[in-house]
């Protein structure tokens, strides 16, 4: 069995925690929602309302594929939006090159 993947989240609160899974079929978003850490995932994981929002730390970017045209199109329209840092976790399934990522939960639209 692999090692889980940790994860670095800053609450809307201002609060640190560390989350673990190991890589696989989770998406990002799955882990977060399932640790009540901020993540609503209205739409169940569709890239299709952006209540996943999460901001991604600049070094950790590089590591992580392109965004879609979906996933940019529903970035572009959300109040926060930060082309250097806006994700939609819904849309990154969990990879060993996530371990260590920090990011921050969105602020609510």
């Amino acid at each position: 069995m692999a090692d889980p993947i940790s994860v670095i989240v800053t609450t809307r609160e201002g609060e640190e925690i560390v989350v673990a899974q190991e890589s696989g079929q989770h998406t990002l978003m799955q882990m977060l929602y399932d640790q009540d850490i901020g993540v609503e995932a209205i739409c169940g994981g569709c890239s299709s309302c952006a209540t996943c929002h999460v901001f991604i730390d600049p070094e950790s970017m590089e590591k992580l594929p392109e965004r879609d045209q979906a996933e940019l199109m529903l970035l572009q329209y959300a109040e926060f939006y930060d082309p250097d840092r806006s994700r939609l976790s819904c849309s990154l399934q969990i990879v060993p090159e996530m371990d260590g990522m920090r990011l921050t939960i969105a602020p609510e639209e």
